[in-house]
């Protein structure tokens, strides 16, 4: 009988932390306010942007915030967010002595008759910048658009 009790409460305790572990079981985004996204810990980058460097307000609410930049500065990392048929892309609109802007794309299928999963994945995507980012405000801006 205690031998029973013991195997159910470990089975109980490895189905717990086997969900809690995985990618999307049951849990909510990341809230954009968070400081670093629960982004793949296989994230290539040198170091985070701070977070005051950072103009989210465009991006939808619980969208993951994580982004970084290589040690030359010329490269950025940001994640991103796709589902199902989805996929992100991100484009580099404008640099300007104070700003970087970047448009986060998330494309979907055009032939509503598509069968999509229901899961959600968070790619790093990289962008390169003429000039190093040195303390210029990085702005992220969101669309959707259909391919």
């Amino acid at each position: 009988m205690i031998a029973a009790t013991a195997l159910l409460a470990a089975t109980a305790c490895g189905e717990q932390t086997t969900a809690q572990n995985q990618p999307g079981a049951g849990a909510e985004p990341p809230p954009a306010s968070q400081e670093l996204s629960r982004a793949p810990e296989d994230v290539p980058h040198d170091g985070p942007v701070p977070m005051g460097q950072i103009d989210s307000a465009a991006l939808p609410e619980g969208y993951p915030l994580d982004v970084a930049v290589s040690e030359q500065g010329r490269t950025l990392t940001i994640v991103a967010q796709e589902g199902g048929c989805t996929k992100a892309s991100a484009t580099v609109e404008e640099q300007t002595e104070r700003k970087v802007a970047i448009t986060l794309v998330e494309s979907k299928p055009a032939d509503k008759n598509v069968a999509c999963t229901m899961d959600m994945r968070y790619p790093p995507l990289t962008v390169e910048l003429e000039e190093p980012l040195s303390d210029r405000k990085v702005v992220l801006d969101h669309e959707t658009s259909t391919h």
